[in-house]
C-alpha cells in the first residue's frame, strides 16, 4: 500500500493589506449610494406630504365655501399634516386665489382676488378675496386655487448644492354649494 507523501506546510501569506484597500476603494461608493436613497426618501416624503397637504386644504376650502374662517381652516389642515408637522421640509407661505373659468374651459388665476398667508394664518399684504365674498350658488360656484410654498433643506450634506431646495404644488378646486 502506497501512503501519500504531504508536501510541507508552507505558511499562507496574508492578504489583510488587500482586503483593507479595496474595502477603502468601495466604501465611498456605497455610502454616496446609501446617502443618495436615504436623501431621495426625505424629498420624496416631504413632496408627497406637500401635495397630500393642499389637497386637504383644497377640499377643506371646498367644503367651508363662504364661511368667514375658511381660510384659517384650511391653513390649520396644513399645519397638522406631515408637512406641517415635521423638520424635513418647511412651509414658507400659502396662496389662496380665485380661478376665471375661460370659454374653453380652462381656468386663469384672477390677480385682483389673491390671498397670501404665512402657515401660521398672518395675512401677507392684504386680503382681496374674504372668504364671506365666495360664490357658492348652484350653477354659479366660483373656482379656487391653492399653492402651497416649501422649502426642501437637505439632510445629508452631500447634495445640498449651497442652498435648500424651494418647491410648491398647486391644486385647484370648484367651491362646493352649502345648501341645494
Amino acid at each position: 500500500m502506497r501512503t501519500a507523501i504531504r508536501p510541507p506546510l508552507v505558511p499562507q501569506r496574508r492578504s489583510r493589506g488587500q482586503a483593507i484597500t479595496e474595502f477603502a476603494l468601495v466604501a465611498p461608493i456605497l455610502l454616496l449610494v446609501l446617502f443618495a436613497v436615504l436623501e431621495g426618501s426625505f424629498l420624496l416624503f416631504t413632496v408627497g406630504s406637500a401635495r397630500f397637504a393642499a389637497g386637504e386644504a383644497a377640499r377643506q376650502l371646498s367644503e367651508d365655501g363662504n364661511a368667514a374662517n375658511a381660510d384659517q381652516n384650511a391653513l390649520a389642515v396644513i399645519r397638522k399634516t406631515g408637512l406641517g408637522t415635521t423638520t424635513l421640509g418647511s412651509v414658507t407661505k400659502v396662496d389662496i386665489y380665485r380661478l376665471n373659468q375661460q370659454p374653453d374651459g380652462s381656468l386663469t388665476v384672477d390677480p385682483a382676488h389673491y390671498n397670501s398667508y404665512q402657515i401660521s394664518g398672518a395675512p401677507l399684504g392684504a386680503i382681496t378675496w374674504p372668504s364671506i365674498t365666495r360664490d357658492i350658488k348652484n350653477g354659479e360656484m366660483d373656482f379656487l386655487g391653492i399653492t402651497v410654498y416649501y422649502r426642501y433643506n437637505w439632510k445629508t450634506g452631500f447634495f445640498n448644492g449651497g442652498s435648500p431646495l424651494q418647491l410648491n404644488h398647486a391644486i385647484y378646486i370648484r367651491l362646493e354649494p352649502q345648501l341645494y
